[in-house]
Formats: C-alpha cells, sequence, structure tokens
C-alpha cells in the first residue's frame, strides 16, 4: 500500500531528476509552488518532490554545511608528527561537497585545485611547514594538476607515507625563505 507524500508549506523539497531545491510557497491540490535559491517560482506536480534539508539561501550551492565555515573553507584536520603539527586536506569530492549532481569533471577538478591552492596559500601565510594533500589514486590526473600548482609556489613535493596513506596523498614542504 502506497501512501501519498504530505507535504506543506514552508517544507524544503528537491526536484526528482533535477538539481533544483528550494522551499514550499503555495500548495494546489497535486500541483505545488516552489522557491528555488535564485528567488524564482516553479511549479511541479507533488510526484516530482521529495523532501530534503533546510533551505538556507545563505549557504554557498553545492558546498557542505558542517565541513565549511562563512567563508565555504573546508573543515581540516591536524595530525601530531614528532611535535609538529601536520594539515591534512583530504580533496575527494565527496568531503568537498554535498551533491556532485550536475557537476561536469572539469568543475570538480576546479573545486579541488581551488581547494589546494586556498590552502597552500593559507598553510603559506600561517608559516607551517608542511601540509598533506589526500588525492586518492584514481588515473593520476589530480594528482598531476596538483603537482603543476605546488611548483608555483616556493614548496617541494613528493608523495606522503606509503604506510599512512598508501598511493594516494602528496606531502608538500613550504619553505618561508625560499627565492
Amino acid at each position: 500500500m502506497k501512501t501519498k507524500k504530505k507535504f506543506k508549506i514552508g517544507d524544503s523539497v528537491s526536484v526528482i531528476n533535477d538539481t533544483m531545491t528550494g522551499k514550499i510557497v503555495a500548495i494546489a491540490g497535486e500541483k505545488i509552488s516552489i522557491e528555488c535559491q535564485d528567488g524564482f517560482l516553479y511549479s511541479f506536480d507533488s510526484k516530482e518532490l521529495v523532501a530534503s534539508k533546510a533551505w538556507n539561501p545563505l549557504i554557498l550551492p553545492n558546498m557542505k554545511e558542517d565541513k565549511t565555515a562563512a567563508s565555504g573553507v573546508p573543515k581540516t584536520r591536524f595530525k601530531s608528527k614528532k611535535g609538529t603539527m601536520v594539515k591534512e586536506v583530504d580533496l575527494h569530492i565527496h568531503e568537498l561537497i554535498d551533491s556532485e549532481k550536475g557537476m561536469s569533471n572539469y568543475d570538480k577538478l576546479s573545486l579541488q585545485l581551488k581547494t589546494v591552492q586556498r590552502e597552500l596559500e593559507l598553510a603559506i601565510a600561517k608559516r607551517q611547514q608542511k601540509i598533506i594533500f589526500i588525492h586518492g589514486r584514481g588515473e593520476g590526473v589530480l594528482k598531476k594538476e596538483l603537482r603543476i600548482l605546488c611548483s608555483k609556489y616556493p614548496v617541494e613535493y613528493h608523495d606522503a607515507s606509503y604506510t599512512e596513506y598508501g598511493m594516494g596523498a602528496t606531502e608538500v614542504i613550504i619553505f618561508q625563505n625560499k627565492k
């Protein structure tokens, strides 16, 4: 026995087979009007919608709420190694965004590289000695692009410890006075 979905005004919903999300503003029988993040109104059948997380237009699209601050900077981990703190940044796409739906491979790679650039510049500004980027094994595209980007900074890079990270991480050593 199948029950009908019960929606009410103010509910947050997502459109099935689309990346659109919004808040219900009107219900007329089976037709439901939603307001998307851009402020536009759309009308859908109730069977085209599913309940979703709370809608908040102040949150950047696709960025994880629990992993980001207001600036959109992903939360990173620190590991203590021989008395020093080593920053780890996980570049797996599911760690950076809630949903990769509607993103091309180029969009995903661009987001990952922007994260690398932001975290690397932050580490240099804070005078950190090391940072580890966890990129995974894959086909090596992200690893190659990460290393090209790192070559533009006063750093050295190499594969991170195989015993700790396997073959999917790059360790970056930052030189504060290298010219």
